[in-house]
């Protein structure tokens, strides 16, 4: 058999460890960059966290999820966007604009206050970023899945016809 011939096989693990490879280089950029945040200066990255995360919370109010859920979507988004300048200026963007927009800093205002910045800068280039950001990360967490009862994905499960589709209780019985 010729050595040189390129097989199926040789393909298919040539293909697999050049992705893995990539991939895992590309993980580590994101990590790098997402970590660039952090490393701004001391202090600055936690006080631009907090300030995004309530910047969620009064965007899409859940009372009953807890502050650290809104940081973690904070913390899916820097990471998702990390490759991302646009992206990144935008975010800067936003912390700066919320903090200068009253004398106190925003995660240090009361609720009311919060959603009266939040609407005199709804028309500023960052908020419908940030806002489309923060929707898409926070409504795929498992905690607020739990807390609007979604059950998740049914495809593993052999989709809602199975699983959920026909379990609505409120409705009347003769109701088409």
């Amino acid at each position: 058999m010729n050595d040189e011939k390129t097989t199926r096989r040789r393909f298919l693990v040539a293909t697999i460890a050049g992705s893995g490879a990539i991939a895992s280089g590309l993980g580590l950029s994101l990590i790098r960059a997402s970590s660039a945040w952090a490393q701004a200066a001391p202090g600055q990255a936690a006080d631009s966290t907090r300030t995004l995360a309530q910047m969620a919370r009064v965007l899409y109010p859940h009372a009953a999820l807890p502050d650290s859920v809104y940081a973690e979507v904070i913390g899916g988004i820097l990471s998702t966007t990390a490759a991302d300048p646009q992206m990144i200026a935008l975010l800067e963007q936003a912390v700066t604009e919320l903090g200068e927009a009253r004398d106190t800093d925003f995660f240090d205002l009361d609720e009311e206050s919060r959603l009266e910045v939040i609407t005199a800068l709804q028309q500023r280039p960052f908020f419908e970023a940030v806002k489309f950001q923060v929707l898409a990360h926070l409504y795929s967490h498992p905690q607020v899945w739990e807390l609007i009862n979604y059950p998740g994905s049914s495809v593993e499960y052999g989709g809602y016809v199975e699983r959920g589709f026909d379990d609505i209780d409120w409705l009347p019985e003769d109701a088409s």
